[in-house]
């Protein structure tokens, strides 16, 4: 067609349009229709991206999540390893000062027992030491040096061969007594200074 046809039927087609209101409204909401339409779909394919793209941001910022929340796990267990060991450290250090403490209650306890031998050691040597003074047998004895000054007596019965006597000390030939009992318990009386002399007439004992 030519172009003064087309102009016809434009011409005419809205001369048809401004007659028929109806017409005319009907094709200017279809025409809102779309426009909404294609406004809706626009927002939701933009809201389909931005959901997208924040899935991706969450799934991501998770992803970062679970590798701190796993580092963070290795360190509690390294921590808890650690803590466990001193633990038993303490344990085991407590055991042994529990042993020590027991070892030097144990030691004070022996350290008493040793101090009140050597105390009663001590003692019987010097009840030995003052018996020996005060008894002697077959012999000769300083008197005032190896034993004390005073009565002594035969604490058995003795038989005839007991021989006694008492010398000037340093001068055995100086004899200031001397006897053969034969036999009961014969006693003697001696001095600082002087000298006796037993034989077979067993053990004498200061009264």
């Amino acid at each position: 067609m030519g172009i003064r046809q087309n102009n016809a039927i434009f011409n005419k087609v809205n001369a048809w349009l401004q007659r028929d209101v109806k017409v005319n409204a009907v094709i200017r909401a279809c025409t809102a229709i779309t426009c909404i339409v294609a406004l809706i779909t626009g927002t939701a394919a933009y809201a389909t991206g931005i959901h997208s793209a924040a899935v991706k941001e969450a799934a991501e910022t998770i992803k970062a999540d679970n590798a701190d929340y796993s580092k963070i796990i290795d360190k509690y267990n390294e921590i808890a390893d650690k803590y466990d060991a001193a633990e038993d450290a303490i344990a085991e250090a407590d055991t042994l000062k529990s042993g020590i403490k027991d070892l030097n209650s144990q030691h004070d306890e022996l350290q008493k027992k040793v101090d009140a031998k050597k105390a009663e050691l001590q003692s019987l040597t010097g009840q030995v030491d003052q018996a020996k003074r005060n008894s002697v047998s077959d012999g000769v004895w300083q008197v005032g040096r190896d034993i004390d000054a005073g009565t002594y007596r035969a604490t058995t019965e003795v038989g005839s061969r007991c021989y006694w006597s008492i010398t000037v000390s340093g001068d055995s030939d100086n004899i200031l007594q001397n006897d053969i009992p034969g036999g009961g318990y014969p006693q003697v009386t001696v001095s600082d200074g002087q000298q006796l002399k037993l034989m077979n007439c067993g053990t004498f004992t200061k009264q």
